[in-house]
């Protein structure tokens, strides 16, 4: 199965899965979207700086990513991380991501 099918599946799904680039560098996220040549993924921080906890959505060319991880242990860390960002929103502003709506 190639690294677009197995994206589209977790997209589907709106699965956690870490990115990682020919460089060595990783990105920890859900899989949002999928398109011709480039993955939308959202992430809540990452693991090696733990105070560094913004929201961000990326888009990624499909062309940089080496291979993706499905299943980490670090993901239920990243799925505190981003209820706890939600946590913090004002709960009378309209500003939830689409997908917490």
């Amino acid at each position: 199965m190639n690294l677009k099918l197995r994206l589209e599946k977790l997209c589907d799904s709106r699965s956690w899965a870490r990115l990682h680039f020919s460089d060595g560098t990783t990105l920890t996220g859900r899989v949002l979207r999928i398109g011709h040549d480039y993955v939308e993924i959202e992430s809540y921080g990452e693991g090696d700086k733990p105070f560094n906890s913004e929201f961000s959505k990326n888009l990624v060319p499909l062309n940089l990513v080496k291979f993706i991880t499905i299943e980490s242990n670090s993901f239920a860390e990243a799925e505190r991380r981003r209820l706890d960002y939600l946590s913090h929103l004002d709960p009378n502003a309209d500003t939830l991501p689409d997908l917490e709506r």
